[in-house]
């Protein structure tokens, strides 16, 4: 059963849908009709990527309470030690206090790589191949493994988006019918990434 964030994923890009309300599925004939699928592009991609930082989060601060409350690793545990570890090192270079650390308090570690993870997520702003690796990676998820097809439709919708979000005027005007495909495809797919985040923590 899908996660309770992947559920209200779901309601909010359900929500959003209503601001293209009349506008018709295989083109736009005013230029209103060309914002609101603007803005439900906007609003859809927002929706998502708030998602998937969610459930990064979610998965890397249950992983860190596993450990602390059952003595347990869990894959998750172990990716964002490892990023934590990639993060120190790419800082200060390996020492000798870095090579033992995480093993001296695994505790400790995982809780400051926990810390580290937290602010990267927040820096986030978008959901490319690049920041999907960058959000799901540390908790144990590589997005090209669990979903190839998930990974593309995600990079190319943030495309999309970022085509629109810079400049006024675009070249190629999309259809409500092209984004609701999209959106339907990631949305669809993402349950991949939520059950992989649910097995990261068994």
């Amino acid at each position: 059963m899908p996660s309770a964030l992947y559920q209200k994923m779901v309601a909010d890009l359900l929500e959003a849908r209503k601001i293209a309300y009349k506008v018709p599925l295989y083109q736009c004939n005013t230029v209103v009709q060309e914002l609101k699928i603007k803005s439900l592009m906007f609003l859809s991609h927002a929706i998502i990527e708030e998602y998937l930082e969610t459930i990064a989060l979610d998965t890397a601060q249950k992983a860190v309470g596993i450990y602390d409350g059952e003595n347990r690793i869990t894959r998750a545990l172990v990716g964002l030690i490892s990023s934590g570890l990639i993060g120190r090192v790419e800082e200060s270079g390996l020492n000798k206090k870095i090579k033992k650390e995480p093993f001296e308090n695994i505790s400790l570690f995982s809780s400051h790589a926990f810390g580290r993870f937290k602010s990267l997520i927040g820096d986030n702003n978008g959901i490319r191949v690049t920041d999907q690796m960058k959000m799901l990676l540390p908790v144990g998820i590589d997005p090209g493994t669990e979903d190839p097809v998930t990974m593309a439709a995600l990079d190319s919708f943030g495309g999309k988006r970022g085509a629109i979000a810079h400049t006024f005027k675009i070249a190629k005007s999309h259809t409500l019918s092209e984004i609701e495909g999209d959106i339907t495809t990631i949305r669809n797919g993402l349950v991949n990434y939520d059950n992989a985040c649910l097995a990261a923590l068994a």
